[in-house]
């Protein structure tokens, strides 16, 4: 008996030794349930998003994406047993896609990993615990570390976009390594005329380590620049979608192009080509009309500027800028070949 009980003794320290091991990994299964109360899922009308309550120094803050937030005007947070969060005053990082808000304090908040890059290795297995699609249920999805950046982690995980403002969570130290972030990458080919190649896609974790500034958010304000923006992208896809159209068919399909930045010349433009009487008039009203199109490329560029106060909405506008100016050397391109011509 004596010696059963000093290997029953030996076998449960053993197992406690390596419960309270760091280097033994977690599962997915063991997080979900040790931090259930953690995961928060965003919902609104549009779809929802991801988010969780993590600690930063004394206080705990709700964690999701920037972009999440800025789609969350009428939204609900809550966490997997469907408890409301409080919410209290908001933060948004600067250089990076993240947003942050207080919450109450008590719980078992999720870590925060410090020095990512001195801690976590590529090829180390990571889980993301979001809002699948934004349907409210919670996807643990496996992968890899691919890459490590000063902001950035880079991961294997295949989520999708409703897992967006997941965790990132490193599975050996059961720590937050990044912010999950859905990115689709649209290119413009001014040489052959495409408005765009087929997407890319890339899927990483903005990391919460290297945030330095976080800038404080009037919800109000936030959301009027984050409409403009939404103005600002639609306007750049329709403008792509324009150029598509132009290049496939040498003509403009009536009713496509409905955006209303646009919409007024494109229909001046296709009821005058039914008037043009000569071969000249008819290529000095496209090159008029395409002139406009040019202009109305960088108008609300221009407008928005001064109006977007948060760094992130300044970062988005500087790569809508990037965009407009490729579809501005197609018009530039085609204007210049119509004058050629003439």
């Amino acid at each position: 008996m004596k010696r059963a009980a000093v290997a029953l003794s030996l076998v449960l320290t053993l197992t406690a030794l390596r419960a309270q091991d760091p280097a033994t990994p977690l599962t997915s299964a063991d997080l979900v349930k040790a931090h259930r109360n953690n995961l928060v899922f965003v919902q609104n009308s549009d779809g929802g998003g991801s988010g969780f309550i993590a600690k930063f120094g004394p206080s705990n803050f709700l964690v999701t994406n920037a972009h999440v937030a800025a789609a969350a005007r009428s939204a609900t947070f809550k966490t997997l047993n469907g408890t409301q969060v409080p919410l209290g005053a908001p933060f948004i990082a600067a250089g990076h896609d993240i947003f942050r808000i207080v919450v109450a304090p008590g719980g078992k908040p999720l870590e925060v990993m410090e020095r990512v890059e001195e801690n976590a290795s590529i090829d180390d297995e990571v889980v993301v615990l979001g809002n699948a699609e934004g349907a409210g249920v919670i996807n643990t999805i496996k992968g890899r570390i691919v890459g490590v950046g000063p902001q950035l982690v880079e991961v294997d995980a295949p989520f999708v976009p409703g897992n967006s403002g997941s965790p990132i969570i490193h599975l050996k130290t059961g720590q937050v390594i990044g912010v999950a972030t859905y990115l689709t990458i649209k290119e413009y080919d001014p040489a052959t005329r495409r408005a765009m190649r087929e997407p890319r896609v890339r899927r990483f974790g903005y990391r919460l380590d290297s945030v330095k500034t976080w800038q404080p958010v009037n919800w109000a304000v936030f959301f009027a620049q984050a409409a403009e923006m939404e103005r600002i992208e639609r306007l750049t896809e329709d403008l792509g979608k324009f150029l598509m159209d132009l290049a496939k068919n040498n003509n403009l399909t009536p009713g496509l192009h409905t955006n209303p930045a646009i919409k007024n010349q494109i229909e001046w433009w296709i009821e005058g080509g039914k008037r043009k009487t000569n071969p000249r008039d008819a290529a000095l009203a496209d090159q008029n009309f395409l002139a406009t199109m040019r202009t109305a490329s960088q108008a609300d560029l221009t407008a928005a500027r001064p109006r977007l106060t948060y760094e992130y909405f300044q970062r988005a506008l500087g790569d809508q800028q990037k965009q407009r100016n490729e579809i501005t050397n197609i018009f530039d391109k085609i204007i210049g070949e119509i004058r050629k011509a003439r």
